[in-house]
């Protein structure tokens, strides 16, 4: 698989034949369809790009990235994201309790569900009849990216709905009628077999022409971040956090990538997002977007949490994001004036000349992504690529196992905190990092790369800190107080009432 601007219009094709499953309980391929499309490698090489595809564009305008910039970060105390225009994101902002028909939250339900469909479809079809693709080593290849990617739908539908169907096969929609939400212990067996696996037949590279092919450091990256939400406090319900001590494994996961030698520390903050390819060493697990050579085959995240009052300022048309998502306060306050990571992704003030939007705008917002040199045809048509994993944080995520008890020394925490302080501008003087310091260090990095709220999750301390930050800025009182029922999204209602009595929906719903 080449880069994903690559493979989208290929794709296209399959999509066209196969079509999108818009709920579970969908009417799979008629078997004479699926035998006619999996006839040549080419279709088997055409359908595992149309999972990956799926897996991390999405299937219409939102993909990953979209999903994670308005589930976890406009969810968290980075963004006090409220106007009085009703936007789709203000529920998630402000925790309402009638959400089950978000369509952000459809979106994650729906797109990770397709899926796995068509990483079952590709599974299935490479017992029947995968000797069309003549090396058994490209078979077991392709049957490791179908595994990883089943594998990193279903741990991103735990941590936002906790309980879920758990289908390792293709279902008839009779079935899929039948099938009920599993315990998500069941959930992660199936998670960790699959990354397992990939992790095993996976490559340890590519080259730079199949950059964004997952590789085995990708996989155990995810199987690290699988391992750190198990080892979670269970907060009493019945969500991703099985209170587990699975630290020490997760270390060693990491570890691992640190010690491979495909990666580095990059020197400067801003490079992390304005250099590409397999020359960012940065890049473990990284979603490629097509650069801006006006083939409509871009992303539009880089919208999401900008503004388009912003885009305007420096000559653009309207992105779709009229209103803003203002950093909240006391976030701002957190950054030192000299802090790089700020100046970098962060403006707080800036004018724009003439057109509807003229006028001068003093509310911060985040610009990480925001390169026009990367723009294409249009507001979907952004080149930027979205960073899943990147080495930082893989040293962060030691660091935090470390203070868990699960490997390394004190002194191995300090110093990833002071190397990542001193890249930011700032001075060395960490000591004694404690878990907390850990986090807040870790906001400061993460900002408007979609960490923040499961962060929160694993510090174990997310109803109290969010409660506390409303307390702080929600001058408007518009953001609800939590309790522990607000850390899983609702079932979608669309779900429920497909088979009404299947599923008991997510308490506090």
């Amino acid at each position: 698989m080449i880069r994903y601007k690559s493979i989208l219009i290929p794709c296209l094709a399959l999509v066209l034949l196969t079509s999108c499953e818009k709920d579970l309980d969908q009417v799979p391929l008629s078997s004479g369809t699926t035998e006619n499309f999996y006839a040549t490698e080419n279709d088997f090489i055409q359908a595992r790009n149309a999972t990956y595809s799926l897996t991390f564009h999405g299937s219409g305008t939102y993909g990953y990235a979209n999903r994670i910039l308005n589930l976890s970060e406009t969810r968290s105390d980075n963004l006090y994201a409220t106007t009085q225009a009703s936007r789709t994101w203000e529920g998630i902002n402000n925790f309402f309790t009638s959400i089950n028909s978000n369509a952000y939250i459809e979106e994650a339900y729906t797109t990770n569900f397709n899926a796995i469909y068509k990483a079952n479809q590709l599974l299935e079809k490479l017992d029947e009849n995968g000797e069309i693709i003549p090396l058994e080593n490209d078979r077991t290849l392709m049957r490791a990216e179908a595994r990883f990617l089943r594998a990193f739908c279903y741990f991103d539908l735990v941590r936002w709905f906790g309980k879920v169907p758990l289908l390792d096969r293709t279902v008839t929609p009779q079935e899929a009628s039948e099938i009920g939400r599993s315990p998500v212990s069941d959930i992660y067996d199936l998670i960790i077999s699959d990354l397992q696996f990939a992790i095993e037949n996976l490559p340890e590279t590519y080259e730079g022409s199949e950059y964004g092919r997952i590789t085995r450091y990708g996989a155990k990256g995810i199987l690290a971040l699988v391992h750190m939400t198990r080892s979670s406090p269970d907060y009493g319900i019945d969500g991703p956090g099985l209170d587990l001590n699975e630290w020490d494994q997760a270390y060693q996961q990491l570890n691992d990538i640190k010690n491979s030698g495909q990666y580095g520390f990059e020197s400067s903050y801003d490079s992390i997002f304005r250099v590409e390819g397999t020359v960012n060493k940065e890049n473990i697990l990284v979603i490629p977007y097509g650069s801006n050579t006006g083939d409509g085959v871009g992303g539009n995240f880089p919208v999401e949490v900008t503004s388009d009052q912003y885009f305007a300022s420096f000559g653009l048309s309207d992105q779709g994001a009229l209103e803003r998502r203002p950093i909240s306060s006391e976030f701002r306050q957190k950054f030192a004036p000299e802090d790089e990571r700020a100046q970098f992704g962060i403006v707080d003030t800036f004018s724009v000349d003439s057109g509807r939007h003229e006028g001068f705008y003093n509310e911060p917002i985040f610009i990480k992504y925001a390169d026009d040199s990367r723009y294409g045809d249009g507001r979907t048509d952004w080149g930027v690529d979205f960073i899943v994993l990147r080495y930082t944080d893989v040293l962060f995520l030691m660091a935090e196992c470390t203070l868990h008890g699960g490997g390394g020394t004190q002194a191995d925490v300090d110093k990833i905190v002071n190397d990542v302080r001193e890249r930011a501008g700032l001075a060395r003087d960490a000591s004694n990092v404690t878990l907390e310091e850990l986090f807040a260090e870790r906001r400061k990095e993460f900002f408007s790369e979609g960490t923040r709220w499961f962060d929160l999750y694993r510090s174990g301390n997310a109803v109290s800190i969010m409660n506390a930050w409303k307390s702080e800025v929600d001058n408007e009182n518009s953001v609800n107080n939590i309790d522990e029922n607000s850390l899983l999204y609702p079932i979608p209602l669309q779900e429920l009432l497909s088979t009404p009595g299947l599923y008991e929906q997510n308490p506090g719903y």
